[in-house]
C-alpha cells in the first residue's frame, strides 16, 4: 500500500491523493486550433487530467483571446479535470510571457471558472500567491504552489523546506520538478518526497525527478507519496516524461493485487 495523504481533493470525479496516481497530459499546442484538436487526441486516450499549458499559447498575452480558447477548451473536454499554469520562462516555460499579463490569466480563469486547478510557482512571493489562493478558494478551485530547477537537485534538505514554504504559501497541493545529475539525486527525491508525505501528511504531493535519468521517478514516485505524474500525449512538456499508454500499462502492473503465491 503506498502512502497516501490524509485529505483528497476531487475534481470532476477524479481523486487526487486516492489509492492510485493521477496520470495528467499536458496539452502544449500554440494556436487555437492546435490546442482543441491536440485536446481531442489526447482526450481520447483517458487520461486523469488535462495540464493546460498557457505559456505556449500566441495569445498567452491577451487575456480576452486566451480565456475565449479556454472556453472552449473547457466545454470540449468537459468531463476531465483541466490544470492551468502559464509557466514562468525561468521555470521552464515554453515563452517569455510578461509578469503582469501571466498574473491576469491565472485569475482570470479562475473568476470564469475554467478550470479545476491553477499552478502558480513559489517564486512569485506571498503575496500574489495568497490572492489567487483567496480567489481560488471561493469558487471552488484548487492552489499547486510548483517548484522547478532544470539545472540540479537540490539537497533532501532543501526539498523539504520548499515543500514547507508551499504548504505555508496556501498549498492545496505541493509540487517539486528537478533534474539530476547523477542517480543519486533521483533517490533524493524520492526520499524527501516520502518524508515530505510524513511531515505534510494533509497536502497532496506531486515530485518528479526529471530528464531520462530521473525516469523512474514517473513510475515509483506514487510508492514515496507523489499522487501525479505527467506522462506525453503528442508532445512532452518537460525532458523525460514517458507515453501514457506506456505509464499507464506500468502502473496497472505495479498497482495490481499481489500474487497469492
Amino acid at each position: 500500500m503506498r502512502v497516501m495523504p490524509t485529505r483528497s481533493l476531487t475534481a470532476r470525479g477524479k481523486v487526487l491523493g486516492g489509492e492510485r496516481p493521477l496520470v495528467c497530459v499536458p496539452l502544449v499546442g500554440r494556436t487555437p486550433e492546435g490546442v482543441l484538436e491536440e485536446a481531442r487526441t489526447v482526450a481520447a486516450a483517458a487520461p486523469d487530467l488535462l495540464e493546460v499549458r498557457a505559456d505556449a499559447w500566441e495569445c498567452a498575452e491577451r487575456t480576452g483571446e486566451a480565456m475565449a480558447l479556454l472556453a472552449r477548451l473547457r466545454e470540449s473536454v468537459e468531463h476531465l479535470p483541466l490544470l492551468f499554469t502559464c509557466r514562468s520562462a525561468a521555470e521552464g516555460g515554453f515563452r517569455p510571457v510578461g509578469e503582469d499579463a501571466r498574473i491576469r490569466l491565472f485569475h482570470a480563469a479562475v473568476e470564469e471558472r475554467l478550470v479545476d486547478f491553477v499552478d502558480l510557482e513559489l517564486s512569485c512571493g506571498r503575496e500574489r500567491l495568497a490572492a489567487l489562493k483567496r480567489r481560488a478558494a471561493e469558487r471552488g478551485i484548487f492552489l499547486v504552489v510548483s517548484f522547478h530547477d532544470f539545472e540540479g537537485t537540490p539537497s533532501r534538505e532543501v526539498l523539504l523546506a520548499t515543500v514547507a514554504a508551499q504548504v505555508e504559501a496556501g498549498a492545496d497541493v505541493a509540487k517539486v520538478a528537478v533534474m539530476p545529475q547523477r542517480p543519486e539525486d533521483v533517490l533524493t527525491l524520492l526520499a524527501a518526497t516520502l518524508e515530505a508525505r510524513r511531515l505534510f501528511p494533509e497536502t497532496p504531493l506531486v515530485t518528479v525527478s526529471m530528464g531520462k535519468l530521473g525516469a523512474a521517478s514517473r513510475v515509483m514516485g506514487w510508492l514515496c507519496g507523489s499522487d501525479l505524474t505527467f506522462a506525453v500525449g503528442t508532445a512532452a512538456s518537460a525532458p523525460g516524461q514517458i507515453p501514457l499508454a506506456a505509464l499507464r500499462g506500468v502502473n496497472d502492473v505495479l498497482l495490481s493485487p499481489e500474487d497469492s503465491a
